[in-house]
C-alpha cells in the first residue's frame, strides 16, 4: 500500500509540469486564435475604407408610416416625443466604384418615410456595407423588413411589424399590435398594448406584455411572455423547440388544451381543473369559468402557466 501510494504520488508530480505545459499551450493557442480573428476583423474594416455618409431631416405628422427595407447591415431606431425625423446612413465599400451600387433611397412626405436599398444594376460582384440610424417621432406606424443585421427599435406609439431579419431583434414598448416573422436570432419586446403574433423565429422570445391575444408558431427557442386582459381571440402556440412560460396579470377564465408536449405541463393558476389527461403530453383543463381558448401543441420542452 505504501509503495502504491508512493508511485501514485510520484506519477502525479511527474505529470504536473506536462499538464501545466499543455494548459499553457492551450491558452496560448486560444489567445493566438483570438488575435488572428481580431486581425482579420481589422483587415476587413480596412478593406472597406471607402465611405459615404447621408444625413437628412424631415417633419412627420403624427401616425406617419415609416418603412425600412432591404438594408445590408444593422438598423438602429431611436424614438422621442418630437415631429422631426433624422436619417443618418453610413455606406462603406472596398472602392468608390462599388459605392455606386446598392444605393439607399429616401422617400418622404408629411405622412410617410421610406428608407430602402434600390434595385441593383447588372454588376453583382460588389459588396457594400450599410448602417442605418434613425431618430423618429414616437407616434408612428413602423415596418422593418429584409434586414441583414441586428435591429433595435425604441418605444413606438403605434403598431410595429418586423420580418426577414438576419440578426437579433430588440423592440421597446409598443402601444399597438406587434407582428414578427422570419427572424434569424433571438427577439425581445417590451410591453405591447395590442395583440402579438410571431412566426418562424430562430431564437428565444421574450415579450414583456401582450394585451388581448398571443400567437406564436415555429419558434426555435423558449418563449417567455406576460399576458394581460386575455380576450376571446385567446392564445395559440404551435411548434416550439423550447419551454413555454406564460404569466397572467388578471383573473383568468379560459379553456386549456395541450398536445404533444415533451415536458411537464404546469397550471400554477387559481381555479384550474384538469378535465382529462390522456397521456403526459396532452391534457384538457378549465380555468375559472372557462372562456378564451389556450391551445399549445408540439412543444419540445415544458409548459407553465402562472399568475
Amino acid at each position: 500500500m505504501i509503495l502504491r501510494s508512493g508511485l501514485t504520488l510520484l506519477c502525479m508530480v511527474a505529470m504536473t509540469p506536462i499538464v501545466a505545459r499543455v494548459v499553457a499551450n492551450n491558452e496560448r493557442g486560444l489567445h493566438a486564435a483570438n488575435d488572428v480573428a481580431q486581425q482579420k476583423h481589422y483587415q476587413a474594416d480596412e478593406e472597406f475604407s471607402e465611405k459615404e455618409e447621408i444625413r437628412r431631416s424631415f417633419q412627420l405628422s403624427p401616425g406617419a408610416r415609416v418603412e425600412v427595407a432591404g438594408i445590408s447591415g444593422p438598423v438602429e431606431i431611436e424614438t422621442s416625443n418630437t415631429d422631426t425625423a433624422e436619417v443618418h446612413i453610413v455606406r462603406s465599400a472596398r472602392s468608390r466604384a462599388d459605392l455606386e451600387y446598392h444605393r439607399i433611397t429616401i422617400e418622404q412626405t408629411p405622412a410617410s418615410l421610406i428608407v430602402r436599398t434600390e434595385n441593383s444594376r447588372e454588376r453583382h460582384n460588389e459588396y457594400v456595407r450599410q448602417r442605418v440610424m434613425l431618430k423618429l417621432p414616437r407616434r408612428i406606424e413602423l415596418s422593418a423588413s429584409s434586414i441583414s443585421g441586428a435591429v433595435s427599435i425604441g418605444d413606438v406609439a403605434g403598431g410595429v411589424r418586423v420580418s426577414s431579419i438576419s440578426g437579433g431583434t430588440r423592440v421597446g414598448n409598443v402601444t399597438g399590435d406587434f407582428r414578427a416573422s422570419s427572424i434569424s436570432g433571438s427577439m425581445t419586446v417590451g410591453e405591447v398594448g395590442g395583440a402579438v403574433r410571431l412566426g418562424n423565429i430562430s431564437g428565444g422570445v421574450r415579450v414583456g406584455q401582450a394585451t388581448g391575444s398571443f400567437e406564436a408558431s415555429n419558434v426555435s427557442g423558449s418563449i417567455t411572455a406576460t399576458i394581460t386582459r386575455l380576450d376571446e381571440r385567446g392564445i395559440h402556440i404551435n411548434s416550439v423547440s423550447g419551454g413555454i412560460n406564460l404569466r397572467f396579470t388578471d383573473e383568468l377564465n379560459a379553456d386549456v388544451t395541450t398536445n404533444h408536449v415533451s415536458g411537464h405541463v404546469s397550471l400554477d393558476v387559481p381555479n384550474a381543473f384538469v378535465e382529462s389527461k390522456a397521456e403526459s403530453s396532452s391534457l384538457r383543463a378549465r380555468i375559472g369559468t372557462g372562456g378564451a381558448a389556450i391551445s399549445i401543441s408540439n412543444v419540445s420542452g415544458g409548459v407553465r402557466l402562472t399568475r
